[in-house]
């Protein structure tokens, strides 16, 4: 995770996290590069769930300071939920990211490919994508599904992949 500019705001706690003994203004960031941050906030910074706000180097209007990263099980229902939502803007704004990712994506090891690691992509798909990206590379989502013939829609296996990462489950990481 590169250094990011802006964040939403997932969730936003006026006294502090309930399992922390800091009872300042805090707030759970998803941020730009997909990660999970815990904020700390201005006294007078005016935060709103969903809100972008900024988090780079210059002069922060609402964040304090960054505190730390954090896992996804520290975000509640709807907190994930908001999330979701972003997830899939992020995922149709950015488009070409994404579908350049899947374009360069090569083996992990001599029984694993990178590609296997989205949801939906198996053995024999994982086939038909790397043949018809031998062809000619991907050009957008409606390519790949068209193409591979895909039974799913490909850019919600992206955003269960990045949920995935966010877990901190896999040690594997394509998208965050």
């Amino acid at each position: 995770m590169g250094k990011d500019e802006y964040a939403y705001v997932l969730e936003y706690f006026p006294y502090g996290m309930s399992d922390s003994k800091d009872r300042r203004p805090s707030a759970i960031l998803l941020t730009e590069s997909l990660g999970l941050l815990l904020a700390s906030i201005k006294k007078d910074g005016k935060v709103e769930v969903g809100k972008k706000v900024y988090i780079g180097e210059g002069k922060r209007e609402d964040i304090h300071h960054i505190i730390s990263r954090i896992p996804l099980s520290k975000v509640d229902e709807k907190g994930k939920e908001l999330m979701n939502e972003i997830l899939d803007k992020k995922i149709v704004e950015d488009e070409k990211k994404f579908v350049d990712v899947i374009n360069r994506l090569g083996p992990i090891n001599v029984k694993l490919h990178s590609l296997e690691l989205i949801p939906g992509i198996g053995s024999k798909t994982l086939q038909r994508v790397i043949s018809e990206r031998a062809k000619s590379p991907f050009t957008s989502y409606d390519d790949i599904n068209k193409r591979v013939e895909l039974q799913f829609d490909i850019r919600r296996s992206i955003r269960e992949r990045i949920i995935s990462e966010l877990n901190e489950a896999d040690k594997y990481r394509i998208f965050t």
